[in-house]
């Protein structure tokens, strides 16, 4: 049902038999080798990347007055100001990224690197929502490309479609999604994969209704 849930979730896909393909090859070795797993996982891929399949970093390009929203202990008006986007420039998402996820997930501090400045070498920037499932933290990202060793003996390069997908299956099976998502359909499922990937977030209605999509294909 690969492709079948693709078309229906992923609609502006250019490429979708090449994802297909990529996914089917790796499924079985990931805790995705049954549908009810697979619409799971994908609900949730969808949630965090859109309609359209392809490789993506997390987006920082955040306005300045919404900085000090999204992590208010974070971002002074001071700071938000600086490097958030306003009418006249664009908003420094190295440098948002950086203070964002400074001293957490693994990460170190805003200038990681000792260079003076908050750049792309930087932890924030650097290790800032990548793969299918946007993963997200230095401990995080080491954490998963040891599971795409062991189950796909393979280094994964989340800035490449193959790696992209492994990304977010490596996550899937470190995090034993696929026992949750082996209780069935009903919502509060749904709810139990999304509190692991993506705690804080105010989709998990939206992940719901993506699965429910393609829940009579399973």
């Amino acid at each position: 049902m690969t492709k079948e849930y693709i078309e229906i979730l992923f609609p502006n896909t250019k490429n979708i038999n090449e994802v297909v393909e990529i996914i089917n090859k790796y499924k079985n070795k990931f805790g995705l080798n049954t549908n009810l797993r697979l619409a799971h996982f994908l609900a949730q891929v969808r949630e965090e990347i859109g309609t359209n399949f392809k490789v993506q970093r997390e987006n920082l390009n955040y306005h300045e007055d919404i900085l000090p929203k999204i992590w208010p202990n974070r971002f002074t008006p001071e700071l938000s100001e600086e490097y958030g986007r306003d009418n006249n420039d664009k908003a420094n998402q190295e440098a948002i990224a950086n203070i964002a996820y400074s001293n957490k997930l693994g990460n170190g501090n805003a200038d990681s690197d000792g260079d003076g400045d908050m750049d792309k070498d930087d932890d924030g920037f650097k290790y800032r929502g990548a793969g299918c499932l946007q993963v997200t933290g230095k401990y995080n990202f080491n954490e998963v490309e040891k599971r795409c060793l062991k189950y796909a003996n393979k280094e994964a390069d989340p800035d490449t479609l193959e790696g992209f997908i492994l990304f977010g299956m490596a996550f899937w099976i470190w995090k034993d999604l696929y026992r949750i998502a082996d209780k069935g359909i009903e919502e509060s499922v749904s709810e139990g994969i999304t509190y692991i990937v993506n705690r804080y977030t105010k989709s998990y209605n939206n992940r719901y209704l993506h699965f429910k999509k393609i829940e009579k294909l399973i």
